[in-house]
């Protein structure tokens, strides 16, 4: 079992991003996010009940990133950048 200090935004975005490039089972997914299952099914779950994620109903356990996933990934990276740039600016 993996110990995950990431909070829930940072994980949202690593299942998001590993399922940018296509669907993905959620064993594969687990993995490439480095997560528990457990963790996995909870916040999978969570973005599914946000739109943010479909579950692929003919192909079985696969997810995939919806539009609006999309949509939240671009504005979330743009978020961090925006913070990262204060940050940087205000610790000269």
């Amino acid at each position: 079992m993996f110990l995950d200090k990431r909070g829930a935004l940072k994980i949202f975005e690593s299942i998001l991003v590993n399922l940018s490039g296509g669907p993905l089972k959620k064993t594969y997914l687990t993995h490439r996010a480095n997560l528990d299952s457990r963790l996995a099914t909870k916040h999978i779950g969570t973005l599914v009940e946000l739109g943010l994620v479909t579950k692929l109903a003919r192909e079985g356990s696969y997810f995939i990133v919806t539009e609006k996933g999309q949509d939240f990934l671009e504005q979330y990276h743009e978020l961090i950048k925006f913070v990262n740039l204060n940050h940087n600016v205000h610790s000269d």
